[in-house]
């Protein structure tokens, strides 16, 4: 009835154990301090530190709350910042015309690695951080990984918003999405969406198809071989074109279409997120393929109301999914693949 026999044992039995130490109410705040001060030194990265009953009867008899178990208490270290130097903000489109602010700053120093950009998010965040170019800005990364803006201290709020996408030209508007104001671009024919919408299509979480990098898919689509999902399952017919494009060769194309057959042969939570269905994510795929019988027949007939009533799925992730299925070039393409 211990966690540290348990450690013990696991030992014994010849397996590396995490490290830990046993402390009480008077040495815990040394203890913490000491960890904190002893992971810059690590060769991985760490983001807390973990505090928990040895008793294992006792800190169960405590019970939980509707996230968390009462017998244990989670530390998270504080973030390294770093001030840095606002240079641009560069646009970039996605799968969903969402053309999100990328903020490029003079490179720094940050949980041992060169960071040079942030993700800003929406034009919400970038308006209540006051961005400026030149503005003196102080970063951090988010869980030790992802960089973020944490202040802005000089507050110029210079940033124009682009009136046109920077990868059609298209026509952009605002739009208000919940509590946040976001950029999108209104051309449906937008290449960036068409790229986007492929590389999700191709990842691992999807149809894991291997071969099929960002910037292949672009040479692709530039090429005319690929204009909707279902003609990745054709790339045959291009096969001598393919061959003689630099990177590709007769035993990278022979793999590239061994990755294609195979993922003819899926289950339908890969396929649902696949399509790129806004909002929906490998674990909402995985719910809805549940609760309609791993039949896409009966998912594309659900109504926003139905699927609203389901268990993590909440009004604007249903009213997607109506939307999408409801859609006719949605259902044409569908038929194809």
């Amino acid at each position: 009835n211990s966690h540290e026999k348990q450690m013990l044992w696991l030992k014994g039995q010849g397996f590396d154990i995490v490290e830990y130490e046993m402390v009480t109410a008077d040495n815990l705040e040394v203890c913490v301090q000491r960890f904190a001060s002893k992971i810059e030194h690590n060769d991985f990265p760490s983001d807390g530190l973990v505090v928990i009953y040895d008793d294992i009867a006792y800190g169960e008899s405590l019970g939980r709350t509707a996230k968390f178990p009462r017998n244990a208490m989670a530390f998270k270290w504080a973030d390294e910042i770093r001030e840095t130097t606002l240079k641009e903000i560069e646009w970039s489109p996605s799968r969903t015309g969402l053309i999100n602010p990328v903020a490029i700053f003079e490179p720094v120093e940050l949980e041992g690695t060169t960071v040079s950009r942030a993700s800003v998010h929406n034009i919400s965040v970038m308006e209540g951080l006051e961005l400026g170019i030149g503005d003196t800005i102080e970063v951090y990364k988010a869980n030790m990984i992802i960089p973020q803006i944490a202040e802005n201290k000089t507050r110029s709020g210079m940033v124009e918003i682009p009136k046109e996408c920077p990868t059609c030209g298209g026509v952009t508007e605002v739009r208000q999405i919940a509590d946040a104001k976001a950029l999108y671009c209104t051309n449906p024919d937008c290449q960036a969406k068409k790229i986007k919408s492929f590389t999700l299509f191709v990842s691992r979480d999807a149809m894991n198809m291997e071969g099929l990098s960002e910037a292949t898919l672009e040479k692709f689509i530039a090429k005319g071989f690929i204009q909707e999902f279902a003609d990745l399952f054709k790339l045959e017919r291009h096969a001598n074109e393919i061959m003689s494009m630099e990177g590709f060769g007769e035993k990278s194309f022979k793999n590239l279409i061994a990755s294609v057959e195979k993922a003819r042969k899926t289950t339908l939570p890969r396929l649902i997120y696949a399509l790129g269905i806004q909002n929906i994510g490998v674990a909402n795929g995985k719910m809805l393929a549940k609760q309609y019988h791993h039949e896409l027949k009966e998912l594309q007939k659900a109504s926003a109301e139905e699927l609203s009533s389901i268990d993590g799925i909440g009004e604007i992730i249903a009213k997607s999914i109506e939307a999408y299925f409801k859609n006719e070039k949605n259902q044409q393409m569908l038929e194809h693949l």
